[in-house]
């Protein structure tokens, strides 16, 4: 979490990377991980899960900007913040109602990029970061909350669906009709966003309800994955690897195989057991 006085040297870290894959391997509903690719020397992604309450579980995984000052510090604030703002906001919140649950974490959203905003402003740098996360309740109800370009997807019954929307350039050119979604993945421009956390002080944040099912499987990952692996493959992919955490190796290891440009990250929770 951010320290307002300002210091990123004291920024606290979101988790350990080794502590969450351990965490992951326990938790077999559950997988996680992060790579920093075959070109990157830094990753600036960040990822985290963890129960809010007995009923709640909540999970997210962050982008640190390129070309933008400390984007590692600028993912752990956003990831950290926004645990520590739902947990917050929960103990407060009096109904569990799906419009009760989307106001907590839009709001807890809002909270992150307050965060990102004011360690830039206090570091004179200027910070951003995508922030993507899905909060599950009672195995049924999936809040989907986004800005930038990190996606979440639903796998039901071996098909792949993107839940979120890209808040990019190129995602607004294919909106238009400009480009094709396949153009779009692999567009030079395709880094550009057009919204993101900690660039204003007030963000736009998109939240999404699904209605889950036992057996759905909810993604979330950076777009060093969907940008290296088109939709059909990671389809294919998450379906010939049924085990969470084998998925996510398996995803990872071909994100690096088809170049591995970016830092990969990306969580995946079977729907229906401790979700």
């Amino acid at each position: 979490m951010s320290d307002e006085s300002g210091n990123s040297e004291d920024v606290v870290m979101a988790h350990s990377s080794a502590d969450e894959a351990r965490k992951a391997l326990s938790a077999p509903f559950v997988g996680g991980l992060s790579d920093v690719g075959r070109v990157r020397e830094l990753n600036e992604d960040n990822w985290f899960w963890d129960p809010l309450d007995e009923d709640l579980v909540l999970y997210a995984v962050a982008d640190g900007m390129g070309g933008h000052d400390r984007g590692e510090v600028a993912s752990q604030v956003a990831v950290a913040t926004l645990f520590s703002a739902a947990r917050t906001a929960l103990e407060t919140l009096e109904s569990r109602e799906v419009p009760a649950l989307r106001d907590m974490l839009r709001e807890a959203m809002q909270n992150a990029n307050r965060a990102v905003v004011a360690q830039g402003e206090a570091n004179d740098s200027n910070m951003g970061t995508t922030l993507t996360c899905a909060m599950i309740y009672k195995g049924k109800e999936a809040i989907v909350a986004n800005v930038g370009d990190s996606r979440a997807y639903l796998l039901r019954d071996g098909k792949l669906k993107a839940v979120s929307q890209d808040h990019s350039l190129v995602a607004y050119l294919v909106q238009l009709g400009e480009l094709t979604a396949e153009e779009a993945r692999t567009h030079p421009s395709g880094n550009i966003l057009v919204r993101s956390i900690g660039s204003m002080p007030e963000v736009e944040v998109d939240v999404y309800h699904v209605e889950v099912q036992e057996g759905d499987w909810i993604m979330i990952c950076s777009d060093g994955l969907w940008g290296e692996i088109a939709d059909v493959d990671i389809q294919s992919i998450m379906v010939d690897n049924p085990d969470p955490q084998a998925s996510c190796q398996a995803l990872v290891d071909r994100a690096n195989d088809e170049g591995g440009r970016d830092n990969t990250t990306l969580v995946i929770v079977r729907v229906g057991e401790s979700s």
